[in-house]
């Protein structure tokens, strides 16, 4: 653990849940407007500029990481017979299909940077409803090496709503960046320091509406 960043130990550890909203939970977070535009095209158009302005700013050299926030739900811990919840069978039935789509894909995503990346996988992770027992939540982090990111198709997931809580790290610049979709996203720090001196650069990006609460972080 000595030889890891700040960043990298509070990942790996099991007490750090990084849960959404990001800005909220942590003292040392920006957030940055995303989509911006009076038509759809131009919105989502400048989400994807923007976005890949600030990943450029906090990467220059690519993510050194990536983080999924993997939920999985056991289906088979209700106790219920859940069909009973439908009007028809043509009804459970397409709850069948999509449920075992979702789990496909889930498992195809996440197998294909298991098997392309060095990954870790920290279990036993906090989640929004502690008695809620039928869900889990695992935080894979998967390293960059020497094999670099298809970062603009994760971001690219994230704007669209297709990604898994993705997030890419920086351990030299000791953050996390974290884009919930076209809206918008946050730049997580694990240090007072590092905030500050990415302040000036990510500030054209700021959402105004929280602009006075991250003055207020930068004074300290």
């Amino acid at each position: 653990m000595a030889d890891m960043s700040i960043v990298e130990e509070k990942l790996c550890s099991s007490d750090f849940s990084y849960l959404q909203p990001y800005f909220y939970r942590h003292p040392y977070a920006l957030r940055c407007e995303l989509g911006i535009g009076d038509t759809d095209e131009r919105y989502l158009s400048n989400a994807r500029r923007r976005a890949m302005e600030i990943y450029n700013i906090l990467f220059p050299h690519g993510a050194d990481a990536v983080i999924f926030n993997v939920w999985l739900y056991d289906y088979c811990d209700s106790g219920e017979a859940e069909s009973a919840q439908y009007d028809s069978e043509e009804e459970w039935r397409e709850t069948v299909e999509y449920r075992i789509q979702c789990e496909s894909e889930r498992l195809r995503f996440v197998s294909e940077y298991q098997m392309k990346y060095r990954h870790r996988a920290i279990r036993n992770l906090e989640t929004y409803d502690p008695e809620e027992e039928s869900n889990r939540r695992i935080r894979m982090i998967c390293y960059a090496d020497d094999v670099e990111f298809a970062y603009q198709e994760l971001l690219d997931r994230q704007l669209e709503g297709r990604g898994y809580d993705i997030s890419f790290v920086s351990f030299a610049n000791e953050c996390i960046f974290s884009v919930y979709d076209d809206r918008g996203c946050d730049v997580v720090f694990m240090t007072h320091e590092k905030m500050k001196a990415f302040y000036p650069l990510l500030q054209p990006y700021f959402l105004e509406y929280d602009a006075e609460e991250m003055q207020k972080r930068y004074h300290g």
